[in-house]
């Protein structure tokens, strides 16, 4: 765990110590594998945070790292700070959007061909250090006999490899099997609207394409964000509140996302928006003011199945409903998302610099400044450890702990955690 500890999160910086294969006291080599680094950083932060880094959930900042950030923004000269990227992590609320299985990466799973010219075959050699293999993106591959080694008996792999000439081909195959750490998470910042898109040529290019199928789609409601740091000049992904389930939709295409919103907006009786604010209840008065969203339209009562703020499902009669913005519907477009592998994320979360929890109705619901502040006393927090930064140890124990406590608190009484009823009691 220790030697862990000193190594950085990111893959690209991962090393193979030898601490993890030899011991430290006789040389010998380990007769049993080390655990991955993926298990490592899962024992730090336990297996109940683990389990939250899914679709439908929440990654966000903590505060007292943000407030760090800032300090260190501060402190930047100008130049530095233009291209940091701290302002994507500061107070950040992210929506898992996707998780990529580890086997849909081909590399991973069938090892690579590489083929070498001089400068690169003697690099190659030099990595291997004598050996076989080499660690690349937090991976460890061995040569195989395969490419211009095709044939070779795997004990005469070092003596054919030192003799090979450039232009070579040669196989490297993974030394370890396929585990859910490099599984990929995708996320969008729910926190960032921007005033406008990056490329307005491709928004207008979408936006005619769908009105001259759907005229009326023109009265939809598009906000822009800025999604993450990654590929901040491409479309990322669009999220269409409304719909069953959790009560939203991503889809990866703006035509797909206006057509969408424009047909829940219009779809079955009045009203037509997905955003509603609940009126006129006389069984149920302390619902009214309340901020829902439409799923979908009931035909035998004649009403609205309406998920609320706190995931509860009602069915409501038009009447009782008003319309908030967005009433012909509305797009959420993401530019750039922000990347992490499973493992990678574990690690930060692990330092203390992540809080995580499911994702609600209200997250998307909330106006952008206030879905931060919307997720005070419901992220949880690993717990302090040696993975955990010096600066939270001293001054964010407390809050963290706070922040743990709540969480447990809400989740003993959360009758869905999930947000996944669609059917819940009629109110008049």
């Amino acid at each position: 765990r220790m030697v862990l500890v000193s190594q950085p999160t990111h893959p690209a910086f991962y090393g193979r110590d030898v601490r993890h294969h030899k011991c430290g006291v006789c040389q010998s080599e380990f007769t049993c594998a080390p655990p991955t680094r993926h298990e490592l950083m899962e024992s730090f932060t336990g297996p109940e945070l683990a389990a939250l880094i899914d679709v439908k959930c929440i990654i966000a900042a903590g505060e007292v790292v943000s407030r760090e950030m800032e300090r260190e923004l501060q402190e930047m000269p100008s130049l530095a700070q233009g291209i940091s990227s701290y302002e994507h992590w500061i107070r950040g609320v992210y929506l898992i959007t996707e998780v990529i299985k580890e086997e849909s990466f081909s590399r991973q799973a069938n090892g690579m061909t590489m083929a070498l010219n001089e400068p690169m075959l003697a690099s190659l050699r030099l990595r291997m250090r004598g050996g076989l293999a080499l660690s690349m993106g937090g991976s460890r591959f061995r040569l195989a006999p395969g490419g211009d080694l095709e044939g070779v008996a795997p004990g005469d792999l070092a003596t054919a490899f030192a003799a090979l000439s450039a232009p070579a081909t040669i196989q490297l195959l993974p030394e370890e099997t396929s585990n859910c750490g490099n599984d990929h998470i995708v996320a969008v910042n729910l926190t960032r609207p921007l005033d406008g898109p990056p490329r307005a040529r491709q928004v207008a290019a979408a936006t005619r394409t769908v009105l001259a199928k759907y005229p009326g789609a023109s009265a939809v409601e598009v906000t822009h964000y800025s999604g993450g740091p990654c590929d901040p000049d491409d479309i990322a992904c669009c999220i269409v509140p409304g719909g069953v389930g959790h009560g939203w939709t991503v889809v990866t295409r703006l035509e797909e996302a206006l057509q969408l919103a424009y047909s829940r907006a219009a779809d079955g009786q009045s009203p037509r928006a997905t955003s509603q604010r609940l009126k006129g209840l006389k069984a149920r008065p302390e619902l009214n003011n309340e901020v829902g969203l439409t799923l979908r339209f009931l035909e035998g009562p004649a009403r609205w199945l309406v998920r609320l703020r706190n995931g509860e499902g009602k069915q409501l009669k038009p009447e009782n409903l008003e319309p908030l913005e967005g009433g012909a519907g509305r797009v959420f477009v993401f530019w750039g998302d922000a990347r992490w592998t499973r493992t990678q994320l574990l690690g930060e979360i692990a330092r203390g610099h992540w809080g995580l929890c499911r994702a609600g109705v209200s997250d998307v619901l909330s106006p952008p400044a206030e879905r931060y502040p919307g997720l005070e006393g419901r992220l949880a927090f690993a717990p302090v450890t040696e993975m955990t930064e010096s600066f939270l140890q001293q001054e964010g124990q407390q809050q963290m702990a706070a922040f743990r406590n709540a969480y447990e608190a809400a989740r003993a009484t959360e009758a869905d955690p999930d947000g996944e009823r669609e059917v819940g009691g009629t109110v008049t």
